[in-house]
């Protein structure tokens, strides 16, 4: 019972966590996918290792230039688990890949939600058609004509465009309460706001955040630490 009720809690907390992308940024495949057990929540499967006293997961998600790495731990142990200041790695061979700070990462994503959306102007009309009409009198040698003359405009192009402005407006928008989510999202659960001992029975969830000096896809692992463990994701770009 005692550890059902931790694996449930666990998956809870994991259950955020979105399989294919997260904050509309795509997840880094698995290298070797069957290495690694699944639980499945709203139809998604996330990968998680058991190991001693500990469960930990690990999804990690890529932006324009920072990997975004979050970690799950469970502690089924009847003691606490002490973590190590920085007890994640990312190593990238051939690359230089260090640890940034969370919060700046937070600040950065919602100072990109501060604008607002510029429709573009309307195109002119597709084409105008005149059309006439009127009636000739004859007086003896003269013929006197009179009528008018109306111009209609096709305007349905101004139509259209409406309606795409609105749409993009629209995805303008949720992206940017998107970003928003992500900008508290990361704040809530930076590791360096985290508590670094899990009791029993609880579980820790962390978010790193790392960046890479040259921006090149390569394979690349993503080691946890929980002494005296270590659980190795290994990814494919």
């Amino acid at each position: 019972m005692y550890r059902s009720s931790t694996l449930a809690a666990f998956f809870l907390l994991c259950g955020i966590v979105t399989a294919e992308s997260r904050f509309g940024r795509p997840v880094v495949k698995l290298a070797h996918p069957k290495e690694f057990k699944y639980f499945t929540l709203d139809d998604n499967r996330f990968p998680y290792l058991e190991k001693g006293s500990f469960i930990v997961s690990c999804m990690t998600y890529r932006g324009t230039k920072r990997y975004y790495v979050e970690v799950g731990i469970a502690n089924r142990s009847d003691t606490p688990a002490k973590l190590q200041k920085e007890f994640v790695s990312f190593i990238k061979k051939n690359y230089t890949v260090f640890l940034a700070n969370t919060i700046t990462a937070a600040s950065d994503v919602w100072a990109g939600t501060t604008g607002t959306f510029i429709p573009t102007p309307p195109p002119p009309p597709t084409r105008s058609t005149t059309t006439y009409s009127g009636t000739a009198t004859s007086l003896g040698n003269t013929t006197r004509v009179d009528g008018t003359a109306t111009t209609t405009v096709d305007d349905s192009a101004a139509g259209w465009h409406a309606l795409g402005q609105a749409l993009a407006a629209r995805s303008y928008y949720n992206a940017q309460e998107r970003e928003q989510k992500f900008a508290l999202y990361l704040t809530t659960f930076a590791h360096e706001k985290q508590e670094m001992t899990i009791q029993p029975g609880k579980v820790g969830l962390y978010v790193f955040t790392f960046e890479q000096l040259k921006q090149k896809r390569a394979p690349f692992e993503v080691r946890i630490s929980v002494v005296p463990e270590t659980f190795v994701f290994a990814y494919k770009e």
